[in-house]
């Protein structure tokens, strides 16, 4: 035992020498590919810390692959709702009341400007991205609107809005232009009466005088009916007044004035008897009514006929039931096999909500849009109204029914709308917020996957400076160890003795 063993402890130097050299492999792996460890199983206890940090940091990156696609469409919308915000804005500042333009070039040129805006917003309702329309709310695999062809000329069987004008306007005007109103005059009573208890045409609601000689009636029953008797002569300059609910929910009025000798446009002459006085009066309420029905209420029915074609949100499409439409007496529904559907996308209570994308831990964004809110649809009902209208110079109407036209486009799509949730302007608002609450959750997931990556190279990664100074100071203890350990397996008694 003496000679074959020294007293060095062999087998405790190879052991450290062994170790030494796999800790030098493990070094040299690390140095290759700056990684701690080449499975989790060498990771040790950091292995539960990595595995959480990669699972947040996929989390990360999904959310910010779902903001870079909600960006995009965002942006698309921003410029679409910006374009229809400038269209809505020129369309109710380019028609005015009393402004003809020289030689009435206004009268000829508003409808063609109307038709091309009206076919720039159908273009932009059916904007898409990569086939995902944005205006259809959830629905995003088809066009929402209908061409401006089909819209205004229909499709084949199906009517488009001309026909649906004109039918309305038939049914409100009637048969003789009276506007479905019929007058009778009895000694020196003039009595006027709706034709029908029916949807159409004008329908009395007011009246008053300035005469003492003249009594008047309130329009009561079922049809409305009122009535002027003249129990005495009025004063000329005197004035009977009598005002209207007209189609699309306005209103409107005709006041007779009495005058001494002929009477012009608005006014009646006193007879020499009352009977006579009452007669002039009807005669001229006829003559007032059909120049009434031929302006404003032609305008008030291609309105109405609008509301009926081009329906919002909750709100079903109607026809006048008919033929005939002159004494039609009801609306019915429109069909998707005889109408146009100007809108087929999706409706909500909640436009915004019909599309969402989570962007971050608690946080969606809402950003859905439908072509039929309540702004959009104004502004197509109206252009659609102007598209068709006709204001031919040798027609003596046309400056009237313009002037009717002009004050009900800039009523419906004014500014005082702005405020209203679903007018365009809201839209915008609204689709803004949502653009600065994925740019906030950008910015925040920028910042956070920053320092997930600093914590996650600081339990998965090495400094190859360090590595390399470990590396040397192993490789100088390896080299001592060896030189050691040969010389001192040399060293037994025999060589000593030796």
């Amino acid at each position: 035992m003496i000679v074959n063993k020294s007293m060095f402890p062999v087998q405790t130097g190879f052991s450290a020498i062994t170790n030494m050299n796999q800790r030098m492999s493990t070094l040299q792996v690390q140095l290759a590919t700056g990684e701690k460890a080449t499975s989790l199983a060498e990771l040790g206890n950091n292995r539960s810390l990595s595995l959480s940090i990669r699972q947040r940091q996929a989390s990360i990156e999904g959310y910010t692959n779902s903001i870079s696609t909600v960006q995009l469409r965002l942006s698309v919308l921003d410029s679409a709702i910006s374009r229809l915000d400038t269209i809505e804005s020129e369309a109710r500042t380019s028609a005015t009341p009393g402004d003809y333009g020289t030689g009435d070039i206004n009268l000829g040129t508003q409808p063609k400007l109307s038709q091309a805006r009206l076919d720039e917003v159908v273009t932009l309702l059916n904007s898409d991205i990569n086939g995902r329309y944005l205006f259809a709310g959830s629905a995003t695999e088809q066009k929402p609107v209908a061409s401006i062809d089909k819209l205004l000329d229909g499709d084949g069987t199906k009517a488009g809005f001309k026909t649906v004008a004109a039918e309305r306007k038939a049914a409100d005007l009637g048969a003789d232009g009276m506007g479905r109103l019929t007058s009778t005059t009895a000694g020196t009573t003039v009595s006027l009466a709706e034709d029908g208890t029916h949807p159409f045409g004008i329908k009395l609601s007011t009246i008053s005088t300035t005469s003492a000689a003249v009594t008047t009636t309130a329009p009561t029953g079922t049809p409305a009916a009122l009535s002027v008797q003249f129990s005495s002569q009025p004063i000329a300059g005197e004035t009977v007044t009598m005002g209207f609910a007209l189609p699309d929910g306005s209103t409107g009025s005709i006041t007779l004035k009495a005058v001494q000798g002929t009477a012009g446009e608005g006014e009646f002459s006193i007879g020499a008897t009352e009977a006579d006085t009452a007669a002039a009066f009807g005669t001229a309420l006829n003559s007032s009514i059909r120049d009434f029905s031929a302006t404003t209420l032609d305008a008030a029915s291609s309105f109405a006929a609008a509301d009926m074609f081009f329906p919002g949100p909750g709100e079903t499409a109607m026809r006048v039931a008919g033929p005939p439409y002159t004494n039609s007496t009801a609306l019915v529904p429109a069909t998707a096999e005889d109408t146009v559907q100007w809108y087929t996308g999706t409706t909500s209570s909640d436009p915004r909500a019909s599309v969402t994308a989570r962007v971050e831990d608690g946080t969606v964004v809402s950003y859905g849009v439908e072509a039929n809110e309540d702004g959009l649809t104004q502004m197509v009902r109206t252009l659609a109204v102007m598209s068709i209208a006709s204001f031919p110079s040798e027609d003596e109407t046309s400056h009237a029914r313009f002037d009717a036209m002009a004050s009900r486009q800039m009523g419906r799509i004014g500014e005082s709308h702005n405020s209203e949730d679903s007018s365009i302007e809201m839209i915008g608002v609204q689709l803004g917020m949502a653009q600065a609450t994925t740019a906030q959750s950008a910015d925040r997931h920028s910042v956070y996957g920053a320092q997930m990556d600093n914590l996650l190279t600081d339990v998965e990664q090495v400094s190859t400076e360090e590595v390399a100074m470990e590396m040397l100071a192993l490789q100088t203890r390896l080299q001592a160890s060896y030189q050691i350990t040969a010389s001192l397996s040399q060293l037994t008694l025999v060589n000593y003795i030796r």
